[in-house]
């Protein structure tokens, strides 16, 4: 067994104002960084702004952060971090800013790196301290030292390093109440989609499966009572607070492990499709369990036995929070980007060995009509 995750963790009703004190204990000035609304319309960036001026500390927003953040965009906000003097950052929101934080951090320290040296780890400096408070049931960012980026050729790629790990991480599922059913569906199956990968990873120990296994017995009915109500008004707070649970479980399992294929070829249907992240990671669940039932089945069975569920409710849950979707392929397409998954270091972390080859078999039957 090994866990490493050296961040203050505080979930809770109101978790941001009793951390006052410990957001001021890291500096004066500070760049919020954040998207354009949704921070606002529920409710955290208030609660971060009235925290800071508790504590008397000189404050900025920045709130250029997209869906699938840029390298661009993350340069800009180090540039405005440095323009402010930030001692430190707060990032609220969901996987968005949060990852784009943890790359604001160490731009902001690191003016002028490229991205080779980015995600080589060539910072001649210590990035920047920050605060993550989540905003969605789902990321898990707030827990891991991952930042996932769409870089300069158009691909999403995650930087990982244990320097990108937040000072603090605060959680208050009251801001998740606002977010409509269905993107609290492709939150909850992004969170769902760690839990599952990261169990079956071969970087996984009794630790990241503890917190992969009580993140399952926490969705599979909350998810499906999710995918029952016919509209956000029908999510209550309680639901709303076991979906949060269960994303910080979801990443702190991936904390130990990173995930696996779904995520890495769920990419590619964000990139060129336009399919939002859990989504496209949910979609290719279905193809990872036949694959493990079929290479490992003794790991699959104790999945199943440790979860609580069954392949055909897991399948169910799933299948119910998927919208429609209208893909479609050729062959051409598909060979042509086999390259970016060899020798690929997610990919290959799979138990049960899944090849290019197998996601080759996957896309075509999937999507080649």
């Amino acid at each position: 067994m090994k866990f490493y995750m050296p961040t203050k963790l505080i979930t809770g009703a109101g978790s941001v104002a009793q951390s006052a004190e410990r957001i001021g204990a890291l500096g004066r000035r500070c760049l919020i960084v954040t998207g354009k609304s949704s921070a606002k319309k529920c409710g955290a960036l208030d609660d971060v702004t009235a925290a800071l001026d508790a504590q008397g500390i000189a404050w900025q927003v920045y709130d250029g952060v997209r869906q699938n953040p840029t390298l661009e965009s993350c340069a800009e906000g180090g540039a405005a971090a440095r323009a402010f003097g930030a001692d430190f950052l707060v990032g609220v929101g969901g996987g968005s800013p949060l990852d784009a934080t943890k790359a604001i951090a160490v731009l902001a320290a690191n003016p002028g790196l490229s991205e080779a040296d980015l995600y080589a780890e060539r910072w001649p400096d210590p990035p920047l301290k920050s605060v993550l408070v989540g905003t969605t049931a789902g990321t898990g960012s707030e827990v891991t030292p991952i930042s996932v980026l769409t870089t300069e050729s158009g691909r999403k790629r995650g930087l990982r390093s244990e320097r990108l790990y937040a000072a603090l991480s605060l959680g208050d599922a009251k801001y998740t109440m606002t977010l409509p059913r269905a993107f609290t569906l492709s939150t909850g199956v992004d969170a769902l989609a760690h839990c599952v990968e990261s169990y079956f990873n071969k970087k996984a120990d009794e630790v990241s499966r503890a917190f992969a296994v009580r993140g399952v017995r926490i969705l599979v009915p909350a998810l499906a009572e999710a995918a029952a109500a016919e509209d956000a008004a029908a999510l209550s707070p309680e639901l709303r607070a076991r979906l949060y649970d269960a994303s910080i479980l979801g990443g702190l399992a991936i904390n130990t492990t990173g995930t696996t294929v779904p995520h890495n070829v769920g990419y590619y249907l964000t990139e060129h499709y336009g399919v939002s992240h859990g989504i496209a990671c949910a979609v290719f669940q279905p193809a990872l369990l036949a694959h493990v039932k079929r290479t490992v089945p003794e790991t699959a069975a104790a999945f199943y036995a440790e979860t609580g569920t069954d392949e055909e409710t897991l399948l169910g849950v799933i299948r119910a929070a998927l919208p429609p979707l209208d893909i479609r392929m050729t062959k051409a397409e598909i060979d042509g980007q086999l390259p970016r998954w060899e020798n690929n270091a997610a990919v290959q972390s799979a138990l049960g060995d899944f090849t290019p080859a197998q996601i080759r078999e996957m896309l075509t039957e999937m999507f080649v009509r």
